[in-house]
């Protein structure tokens, strides 16, 4: 059985945990620097920069949804960025997935938001087929663009 809620103080191990599964499955461990205390910190300061659910199957954490608030000039109102939809792999084909999205898409609902973005990899076919059957646009003919570590430095000099 499938539980979702609202992530809370003391589920940034969860929100670690899932990352770092979701890293590990696309090969970017090595780029996983993250501490649970990060996510915390993140979640629960005065000002909080990203959101979460956490998923349990069972009584068992399953998945995570961690997104940003954002902002859509275009539409003159707020968006979510949806940065990391993580289903453990002992968890996948259980509809985990589907209801981490349909709950993001609740959160943004109630909170009036514009629209929720976020990236898929070209080879992830899985998550590909979900996006579309859910009714996701996958856009063509944009590209994700990212600036950081020495290049950031770089620039900023």
């Amino acid at each position: 059985m499938i539980d979702i809620r609202r992530a809370r103080p003391g589920d940034g191990q969860a929100l670690w945990q899932t990352t770092r599964s979701l890293a590990e499955s696309h090969d970017h461990l090595d780029a996983f620097v993250a501490t649970p205390e990060d996510f915390e910190v993140a979640l629960f300061s005065p000002a909080p920069l990203i959101g979460a659910l956490v998923a349990t199957w069972n009584g068992e954490l399953a998945g995570t949804a961690i997104w940003q608030r954002s902002f859509s000039s275009f539409r003159g109102r707020e968006t979510m960025y949806l940065e990391d939809l993580s289903v453990l792999p002992a968890f996948r084909k259980q509809g985990i997935g589907k209801a981490l999205l349909r709950e993001v898409a609740k959160v943004a609902v109630a909170g009036n938001v514009a629209g929720i973005a976020w990236l898929v990899m070209d080879w992830n076919d899985k998550a590909r087929s979900l996006y579309e059957k859910i009714g996701a646009e996958i856009v063509p003919g944009h590209s994700f663009c990212r600036l950081h570590g020495e290049a950031l430095k770089a620039l900023a000099a």
